[in-house]
């Protein structure tokens, strides 16, 4: 592994306004504490919706469009990727550690959920989109936004499976899937930074952690917690 960090110190997260719930703008708080010399930017729907206008008009129509808002929160995390680069990560995420050794060398990195998410769903893993870093303008970051860009639906929501498959981690999941090099693109573990399944947030905060649960977390550098503030909406 190169000892080069390549990806821009960028912090990127999105939310509705400035005004950030509990517990989300505690979790938030880790990622500055954790990485202090990393620029921070919260990306608000206004600031999201001028963004795509400047760099990605051709794609305004369509952003407009999308009937649930996860969806333009899911699409907006690949664009500030490729036009920035940085880190992406969701406001349900904790960061445990300065994180920058997981990064060095990389054009390119993001996470599987834990293995019982994709057998759910019938695949052989799901790679996550609440937690990616990257370039600006690499091969692969490119690749996802042109699949964003041309997906051919996304615009009537049946079921949460229109949205995973439009914007949200099934879209990542086959673009990696499908791309020519997926050397070139560093996939981390799920112990590393998906420690917990769906739910087992519940068991947190109702501190009903076992010592297997308890294991997984101390072995991981974050945690998403999986809220899931986005279904329904």
């Amino acid at each position: 592994m190169e000892d080069i960090l390549k990806i821009p110190r960028i912090i990127h997260q999105t939310w509705k306004n400035e005004d950030i719930l509990s517990p989300f703008d505690q979790l938030s708080q880790t990622w500055k504490e954790f990485l202090p010399d990393w620029e921070y930017i919260l990306w608000t729907d206004e600031m999201n919706r001028e963004f795509v206008c400047e760099h990605f008009p051709e794609f305004t129509e369509k952003y407009d469009a999308y009937p649930c808002n996860i969806q333009r929160a899911d699409a907006i995390r690949y664009l500030l990727l490729k036009v920035y680069g940085g880190l992406y990560v969701d406001m349900d995420f904790e960061c445990l550690e300065n994180i920058e050794f997981l990064l060095k060398g990389a054009d390119f990195i993001a996470g599987k959920e834990p293995d019982w998410h994709a057998k759910r769903f019938g695949l052989k893993h799901i790679i996550c989109n609440a937690f990616m870093a990257s370039t600006p303008n690499n091969d692969f970051i490119n690749f996802v936004t042109e699949r964003l860009i041309n997906y051919p639906g996304g615009r009537v929501v049946n079921n949460g499976f229109d949205i995973l498959n439009s914007t949200g981690p099934f879209l990542l999941t086959h673009a990696y899937d499908a791309f020519p090099q997926e050397e070139n693109v560093r996939i981390l573990e799920s112990k590393t930074i998906y420690p917990i399944v769906q739910g087992e947030v519940d068991r947190i905060k109702n501190n009903q952690i076992s010592k297997e649960m308890e294991e997984r977390i101390n072995q991981a550098h974050a945690i998403h917690y999986f809220y899931g503030t986005w279904f329904g909406k």
